[in-house]
């Protein structure tokens, strides 16, 4: 009796690590076809590409992430390469986990892949050379150890410009409501973006930031986030965002909640809906980063690797300053 449950459970055992690695079999299979199939890119040009690079990216509507994807697109073009894109959901991490997986066992030329900034980023870094792909991460902060051909957008800088943007109109009355984007991790103080509008806020005196919420994913999770945050804390006469979305989001609630130009709302990057928004005094004024240049320097760096040229260790794309005057930098 024993000897035939040991033959069952092995039996069933053996059925699970079949279906296992015919699953991951076919993963890999499918990420093959497509890479020698006219949906891996479409080229403006009949010639053939030289490289074969995966893109990896968080699937949101944030316009950060869709400069990025111009921008890689752009430079793929330039030093002749084909993509394939790959999305996840902001609520399944997991996901992005399965396309790096897929990249190094299909031996793509290379790997562009969003990193938050306590991902670890070295172990990926050592796992793609070992399997002969270049990896390339991309995002706002550079992650721990600093990985070269690291290229993003540091926000202690957006935060601190945020910051003086807010006080140098409202002085001491400042009382700061802060809309974290739902890509972040961790503990709010330990983000750069906060402590670059905590700098700016402590050089006024009497200013204060009141009020930290995170957002979640989710189309509206701006508006339900700010809607809270104004309910909890009615002192708020400020609202600082860290992504497009929020900012819309927050603006929506600025209109409904008959807000307007009683709370100050600085937001980040750009969208026609921010630069309207913008034009009609609703928001004051958004940091935009140059996502775009971003995508570009990754593909650059990636083609920097493969032809064994100086590759940059980690580079701060610039930003700029929308307002109804104008830009600034």
């Amino acid at each position: 009796m024993k000897k035939q449950v040991a033959w069952i459970l092995a039996a069933l055992f053996g059925l699970a690590f079949l279906g296992a690695s015919l699953m991951n079999a076919q993963l890999i299979g499918r990420s093959r076809q497509a890479l020698a199939s006219g949906r891996f890119h479409e080229r403006p040009t009949a010639e053939p590409a030289r490289y074969q690079v995966i893109v990896i990216l968080p699937d949101t509507d944030d316009s950060f992430i869709a400069g990025l994807l111009e921008g890689i697109r752009e430079g793929a073009t330039e030093v002749s390469a084909a993509i394939q894109v790959f999305r996840y959901p902001n609520t399944f991490p997991l996901e992005a986990e399965r396309y790096f997986e897929i990249a190094l066992r299909t031996k793509v030329d290379g790997l562009i892949m969003y990193t938050p900034r306590n991902d670890k980023v070295i172990d990926r870094a050592n796992r793609a050379a070992q399997s002969g792909v270049v990896f390339v991460p991309v995002g706002t902060d550079a992650p721990f150890g600093s990985p070269p051909g690291f290229i993003g957008s540091g926000t202690f800088l957006q935060g601190l410009d945020g910051g003086k943007q807010i006080c140098s109109k409202l002085g001491a009355s400042a009382r700061i409501g802060v809309i974290l984007s739902a890509t972040g991790t961790g503990e709010h103080m330990e983000e750069p973006i906060y402590r670059g509008l905590a700098v700016a806020v402590h050089a006024f005196r009497g200013a204060q930031v009141v009020a930290v919420a995170r957002a979640r994913p989710g189309i509206l999770s701006g508006e339900e986030t700010t809607a809270v945050m104004l309910r909890e804390h009615p002192d708020v006469n400020a609202l600082f965002c860290s992504s497009s979305r929020d900012t819309m989001g927050a603006a929506q609630v600025v209109i409904d909640t008959n807000r307007v130009g009683k709370v100050l709302l600085i937001g980040a990057d750009e969208t026609p809906e921010i630069r309207r928004y913008i034009d009609k005094g609703i928001i004051a004024a958004s940091i935009v980063r140059d996502s775009r240049r971003i995508g570009q320097g990754a593909m650059l760096n990636f083609a920097c690797y493969k032809e064994n040229r100086p590759v940059p260790w980690p580079v701060e794309a610039e930003f700029v300053v929308r307002t109804s005057k104008g830009v600034s930098r």
